[in-house]
């Protein structure tokens, strides 16, 4: 309407401009026949000088009334001429605003507009208090405010590119902006040059879009999608733990072979197998050197009483795993001997055929660097463990009963030759007495 307004009394003002120039034209010429017309009247001696004046003063006013009436039926053409344009291009500017308030205040896009200069808002629709919770009056004070609700971790980033944009005209970023009921949201923002003439950035324009669903989204996938490829890592990991503990039946090659595949799943840095007794008696049976050797190695046979331990004799009693995340904060933490320095540890029963046969146990120098993941690694690890542990000493025993059968098998042997011999020795007699 102001842009209209003055359109309108810059051409009335125009008008006025060329009529008035007109009208003095006209006086000009009117004064100048007169004069040629009193020059004339004084040469001529036989013509009355006041009648002729007065003649010419009557055509002059029937002129000067003609073109005064000419000049004003021409300027009030061109003053409706005129009107009826301006009304018509502020009714198309009228009607080109409301359908861009319409859009502006419908949309679920924050539309903005800052100055390229100062930096300062010049406009942004009502979504900006739906997306951001605070208000567009709060705005309009304080035009530099929409920085305050950057987050501040992504501010100077964001900033930094927004000076850029002033320069380039490109801007296109996701961040997190401070809602104060919500917390935090997630915005992407994109900006778009508006250039003068000679062109020049004079602002910036720009839409942002509450992308917080569509990141929670993203991140819940990227999360699913790791979970997935660690699964099957482990579980690649895990068939190669199982095959490679079948492939030898000494049980010095199991345990070996057990804790090295629990160390290609877990960085521990001190593990144990320990095997059933009798007696609620526990054997040391393989345990991983602690705190720098790289291999498994064996140490000399230890034998002690389960009730030394409280932790171990309670998954002994439950047949369950137990995690300590920080072994200073548990009451009934004894330490290992040599292994003082554990801060957190995590043990699992080596249950085969539904019969304990033994215990598998990790530990860590640092506190809370085991967690419930390595619980249910140690405890899919223990299941192929304890068949390969149980075949182990089955195939010992059988190794043992096959020695002692064919040292039996090699006396028998040797008693049934000697029994030949002795029955051949008593027909040599019998012979020479005939």
């Amino acid at each position: 309407m102001q842009r209209v307004d003055r359109l309108r009394r810059g051409l009335f003002s125009n008008q006025l401009s060329r009529f008035g120039w007109r009208i003095s034209l006209t006086l000009f010429s009117l004064a100048f026949a007169i004069l040629l017309v009193a020059l004339l009247a004084t040469r001529v001696d036989t013509i009355d000088l006041s009648s002729l004046l007065l003649g010419v003063a009557l055509a002059t006013l029937c002129a000067v009334l003609f073109f005064l009436f000419r000049f004003l039926h021409l300027a009030n053409e061109q003053h409706e001429h005129a009107d009826s344009a301006l009304d018509t291009t502020e009714s198309s500017l009228l009607e080109s605003e409301e359908r861009f308030r319409q859009m502006a205040d419908n949309i679920q896009e924050i539309f903005w507009m800052i100055d390229a200069d100062t930096r300062k808002t010049l406009y942004v629709n009502p979504a900006y208090e739906a997306i951001t919770g605070r208000s567009r009056h709060a705005l309009r004070q304080s035009p530099l405010s929409y920085e305050e609700i950057i987050h501040p971790d992504d501010r100077i980033h964001v900033l930094f590119r927004l000076e850029e944009a002033t320069r380039s005209g490109e801007f296109e970023e996701r961040f997190r902006i401070l809602v104060p009921n919500d917390g935090v949201r997630w915005v992407l923002v994109r900006g778009f040059p508006v250039r003068d003439d000679r062109g020049r950035i004079r602002r910036l324009v720009g839409t942002a879009l509450d992308i917080t669903t569509q990141k929670r989204t993203e991140d819940a996938v990227a999360r699913n999608l790791a979970l997935a490829e660690s699964a099957w890592a482990e579980a690649d990991a895990m068939r190669t733990a199982t095959l490679a503990l079948t492939q030898d039946l000494r049980l010095d090659c199991v345990l070996d072979t057990l804790l090295q595949s629990l160390r290609d799943l877990v960085q521990y840095q001190s593990a144990t197998v320990l095997l059933v007794e009798a007696d609620a008696r526990v054997f040391l049976a393989r345990e991983f050197p602690h705190p720098h050797s790289t291999s498994p190695a064996t140490t000399c046979p230890t034998t002690f009483a389960a009730s030394e331990y409280p932790l171990i004799q309670s998954v002994l009693r439950t047949q369950t795993g137990i995690l300590v995340p920080d072994t200073n904060e548990e009451s009934q933490w004894v330490p290992f001997k040599d292994h003082a320095d554990l801060r957190s540890w995590i043990c699992v029963p080596l249950i085969a055929a539904d019969r304990l046969v033994g215990l598998l146990s990790m530990g860590h120098t640092e506190p809370n660097a085991l967690s419930e993941g390595h619980v249910r690694i140690a405890e899919l690890l223990a299941i192929p463990a304890a068949a390969a542990i149980q075949n182990a000493r089955l195939y010992e025993r059988a190794e043992i009963y096959a020695e002692e059968l064919e040292r039996r098998l090699s006396d028998l042997r040797e008693a049934q030759t000697a029994l030949e011999q002795a029955g051949r020795a008593r027909q040599f007699p019998n012979k020479r007495i005939n």
